[in-house]
């Protein structure tokens, strides 16, 4: 599935903010298994690193598996606030 993160942040007020959703998916990605709070297998990290890449080369629009969703979503929810995990997951599910 084609995925374009190629959006702006939204506030808890609606307001657009200065954060683009794709480089701070790939951010999120690039950082994976930093924390052992939140360890990540071998595998799953070379694959983040994949994504990451694939996110940054292609300008934030994607071709996503389900099991790439999967690892976003896994990844973005112990990186990201519920409000900016919430926005990530609405377009990832779009």
């Amino acid at each position: 599935m084609k995925v374009d993160l190629n959006r702006k942040f939204k506030d808890f007020k609606g307001g657009e903010t200065e954060n683009v959703v794709s480089d701070k998916v790939a951010e999120a990605l690039y950082s994976a298994g930093i924390s052992p709070e939140f360890a990540i297998k071998r595998e799953d990290k070379f694959r983040a690193y994949k994504l990451c890449k694939s996110i940054m080369d292609n300008n934030g629009v994607v071709e996503l598996c389900s099991e790439d969703i999967s690892l976003i979503k896994e990844i973005c929810s112990n990186f990201f606030t519920a409000g900016a995990y919430g926005q990530i997951h609405e377009i990832l599910e779009m």
